[in-house]
């Protein structure tokens, strides 16, 4: 199997962890649906377009938006043993980006 395919299962089991986490499985439930219905974005599709669930989750959140990515950054660094910390300046899209180069490199 291909590293950006764990990546992305990675990736997806972490955004779906952290939102049940931060949240309820309903109220993840409910960010689900208003991406699906607002952005045409499913759940499958969230690595490979991060830009439109960013966008979406800070609709859906406005500022709130923001401690959720940093949840799963967090998260995501701790489960691929990284050095890297995501900083203020940083997008969330950037950050994954750097995630995965990093990743497909080690």
């Amino acid at each position: 199997m291909r590293k950006e395919n764990n990546f992305d299962k990675l990736l997806l089991k972490t955004i779906d962890t952290s939102l049940k986490e931060i949240f309820t499985e309903n109220a993840a439930s409910a960010i689900y649906a208003f991406l699906e219905s607002n952005y045409t974005l499913n759940r499958e599709e969230l690595p490979e377009k991060i830009d439109v669930f960013e966008e979406g989750l800070r609709k859906f959140l406005s500022t709130g938006a923001f401690t959720v990515e940093k949840v799963i950054l967090e998260k995501l660094c701790s489960a691929l043993e990284c050095k890297y910390k995501p900083d203020e300046e940083t997008d969330f899209k950037s950050s994954i980006m750097q995630l995965r180069n990093s990743f497909r490199i080690s």
